[in-house]
């Protein structure tokens, strides 16, 4: 099994369940000693740049002199929450994943199973809901780039494929950049502390990183049973809102939960752009961008009934982010700075597919 953007959260952490059962040709930008990412029998590790075509030659040739891959398991991707488009988005995101399946054909994989987002698709209308035959057409740089390279997948009829749509990827410290951001700032004493925008109904859908990696063992095992281009939406079916979220983490950091100061969009617009302003000129961006004003009192609904029938898979329940919200500030509180190493890995959300995605934070938010 080949595994791309495997010095990454999300890739490290398939590669710590995976080499259990499936013998491992890890990618990534990184030397995985510098990332702590798992080394040794059963692993074999490239450092290569997905979006550079002669050095990804070499590598899979090589794969090919080690007797060829089953699977490719493709997670690697560039994304950030700043709004702005990059020129990164499409070198790694769509010609990164084009070189992948070009160098890819003379495997005869069984599957390549693309991880895309839920942030490919636009936020539905109230009533509405997301399932696997939304079109991937938000407006957003990063989500242009995923629905760019979930198209050109559907173009390649000779290689078996699937997609994989996360929702927001969590783990017990966290490691979802609007999460982190959320809990830092409620469980302080800051004048902003109880701040929530809107009228907190913002909402979401999470899945623990542990449910994402049974998520995609299931879609290995039922890989030869699926459709050509089969869309899976790896998410629960639950959307939690920010005054759930805020509510649960307060309670868990206090003692119960505090009572949130509501503000318009109008006034958070306002705040952001001044926030955005002294950043210009300090240096020092805020996380808060004005794009994320949109979003505010939006919810990403889904209903992934489909993609449950067919890997016939559901998340835990104990690992709803509203239960896990009690370990996560446990964590937070009692060893920050094991926290903010977690959280702020340097180039860490540059290597890896969030789950997350860019738009699915719903708030002043930077997956």
């Amino acid at each position: 099994m080949i595994i791309t953007g495997a010095t990454g959260f999300l890739g490290g952490q398939l590669l710590r369940q995976l080499r259990k059962e499936y013998r491992i040709i890890a990618l990534g930008r990184r030397d995985p000693l510098t990332v702590g990412a798992p080394v040794g029998p059963g692993i074999e590790w490239f450092r290569a740049d997905i979006a550079d075509r002669e050095r990804l030659q070499a590598v899979f040739a090589k794969i090919s002199e080690l007797g060829g891959a089953h699977i490719l398991l493709h997670m690697a991707a560039y994304y950030d929450f700043t709004g702005e488009d990059n020129p990164e988005y499409y070198r790694t995101n769509v010609d990164g994943t084009a070189n992948l399946l070009e160098l890819a054909r003379p495997l005869q994989l069984r599957r390549f199973i693309y991880t895309s987002s839920l942030a490919a698709c636009p936020f539905p209308v109230p009533g509405d809901v997301v399932d696997e035959t939304t079109p991937p057409e938000a407006p957003v740089p990063y989500a242009r780039s995923k629905c760019a390279a979930e198209a050109l997948i559907k173009q390649y009829t000779d290689i078996p494929t699937c997609i994989v749509r996360p929702g927001a990827v969590f783990s017990d410290w966290c490691e979802y950049e609007p999460l982190d951001n959320f809990l830092r700032t409620w469980c302080s004493r800051k004048p902003t502390s109880r701040i929530l925008t809107g009228t907190g109904r913002a909402a979401i859908p999470f899945l623990h990183v542990m449910d994402l990696l049974s998520f995609f063992l299931r879609v290995v095992e039922k890989c030869d049973e699926l459709a050509q281009a089969e869309i899976l939406l790896a998410s629960s079916e639950v959307a939690t809102t920010h005054l759930e979220l805020f509510s649960q983490a307060t309670r868990a950091c206090f003692g119960s939960p505090r009572e949130p100061v509501y503000i318009s969009p109008g006034l958070a617009a306002a705040g952001i752009r001044i926030k955005e302003m002294w950043g210009r000129i300090t240096g020092r961006m805020p996380f808060e961008r004005s794009w994320m004003v949109e979003y505010i009192d939006r919810q990403l609904r889904v209903d992934t009934s489909r993609t449950r029938r067919l890997l016939d898979w559901a998340p835990n329940p104990s690992l709803d982010v509203l239960s896990t919200l009690n370990t996560m500030v446990h964590n937070l509180v009692t060893d920050p700075r094991a926290w903010r190493r977690r959280n702020y890995r340097r180039g860490l959300r540059h290597d890896v597919t969030s789950s997350v995605s860019e738009q699915s934070a719903g708030r002043p938010a930077n997956h």
